[in-house]
């Protein structure tokens, strides 16, 4: 009896779920809005578990999505990768995303390939009864001699390959006051991404590129305090080529948005803070919030808020020698979300 509960309830999830992917794929002049939302997913459990206030944080193999700015901080060949199921259970997730990518220091820049596949499968098929062909009457008969089984099924997997650039830049910015110089770090960079997307037999393909920046300074050299902590002006810029999808049915667009963001950073002996915000404007202006507390760079706790959602994050992470794991989640209306993430430094 459970299972047929869970089974049930499982269905009607991929049923509501195959709907919104079926209007994107039928009506494509009219989801232009949300074209591409895949990648709205995020990656990475690090950037999950901080509410996906990671404009301004970023600085590891992730970057590509947070601000490819934050690929330029990345010193090291780093092999990445990611496994996330989202909705339902672990043993049977509504739908599935997986990342894997490798970056490396290549003279004065760094370069990226990162790769992103998101799926759903088993979405029921139901046959389809037009007001125009049937009556009342004669759409009932149908469905009730098919007994309201679904008639097959078919799948969605929507897929990305980032190519990434990324360099650091430094100088010394004199105010004149106090004859004071502050020294910034000013990582730039930019993504050219190639997009697939296939919904029951249905294709489409498109490319688009986005771009980001990072100004990092010392509070401390701001101001004639000491121990105030790091600070991170950010900025990305998504899809500012106005990036299209061509679909066999028609044609669609992925919707420019710039995020802004900052990051507060300060150590405490052996203790780490950091504190960021997002502000997104994709649909709306929507804010976002992270925190993460570190304990001898080895072990790490998040928790953020996904703005517009009202929903807290969670996650946590280690790092052995040159392996850092971490794990993320929050809860959803579909079912709790579970993301887990590697970074392997060569």
């Amino acid at each position: 009896m459970h299972q047929a509960r869970l089974s049930s309830r499982s269905s009607c999830h991929r049923i509501l779920l195959s709907g919104l992917l079926l209007c994107a794929t039928a009506f494509p002049a009219r989801a232009g809005k949300y074209a591409g939302e895949f990648l709205e997913l995020g990656v990475g459990a690090r950037g999950l578990g901080m509410g996906q206030a990671m404009t301004a944080v970023t600085d590891d193999a992730y970057s590509f999505y947070w601000n490819p700015a934050g690929l330029a901080l990345v010193n090291r060949r780093s092999v990445s990768g990611m496994a996330a199921s989202s909705f339902g259970e672990l043993s049977d997730p509504l739908a599935s995303t997986m990342q894997v990518g490798f970056t490396m220091p290549v003279g004065l820049a760094n370069l990226a390939l990162n790769y992103l596949r998101f799926s759903v499968t088993d979405i029921p098929r139901y046959p389809s009864y037009p007001d125009a062909a049937y009556s009342f009457a004669e759409r009932r008969r149908l469905i009730e001699e098919n007994g309201g089984e679904p008639l097959g099924s078919f799948e969605d997997v929507e897929q990305a390959l980032f190519f990434s650039f990324a360099k650091l830049n430094e100088l010394t910015l004199n105010f004149g006051w106090l004859y004071r110089e502050i020294p910034m770090r000013i990582p730039v960079g930019a993504n050219f991404k190639v997009i697939q997307n296939e919904l029951d037999g249905h294709k489409a393909q498109g490319i688009g590129a986005d771009a980001g920046i990072q100004v990092q300074f010392s509070l401390d050299d701001l101001i004639t305090l000491s121990g105030l902590g790091d600070l991170c002006l950010a900025a990305r810029f998504e899809n500012f080529t106005n990036t299209g999808l061509e679909w066999d049915v028609g044609e669609d667009a992925i919707n420019y948005n710039h995020v802004y963001g900052f990051a507060w950073k300060r150590r405490f002996e052996n203790l780490g803070v950091v504190l960021s915000q997002d502000i997104d404007h994709r649909y709306e202006t929507v804010h976002r919030t992270g925190l993460e507390l570190d304990w001898k760079s080895r072990v790490r706790v998040r928790t953020g808020t996904l703005g517009r959602q009202d929903r807290w994050t969670y996650g946590a992470g280690f790092m052995f020698r040159d392996l850092s794991v971490d794990y993320a989640g929050f809860d959803h209306d579909l079912g709790r979300v579970h993301r887990l993430s590697l970074v392997y430094h060569l």
